[in-house]
């Protein structure tokens, strides 16, 4: 019985919470509410700046090891195991 009530209450606050999440339409912001929504801050810059380093980095690691394990395969390697810092 108590499973079939708290069903209800859920659904009940699932129908209810559809109602209040509709979206009537297009609103027009203001000049200053775009320059704040266009704008951003240079904290994201600064954020994709650090990310695309770590991504550039971590691939050039990738594609030493990628070179020295094909290396090793082939009886041939082409250079000591990269040592990460």
């Amino acid at each position: 019985m108590h499973d079939k009530v708290l069903s209800l209450v859920a659904a009940a606050a699932l129908l209810a919470s559809v109602a209040v999440a509709n979206a009537k339409g297009p609103v027009t912001l203001t000049d200053v509410q775009l320059d704040k929504a266009t704008a951003g801050d240079a904290a994201s810059t600064n954020q994709v700046s650090y990310l695309l380093s770590v991504s550039t980095a971590e691939l050039g690691r990738l594609m030493a090891l990628s070179s020295w394990t094909l290396g090793v395969l082939n009886g041939v390697p082409l250079s000591p195991l990269p040592v990460t810092p």
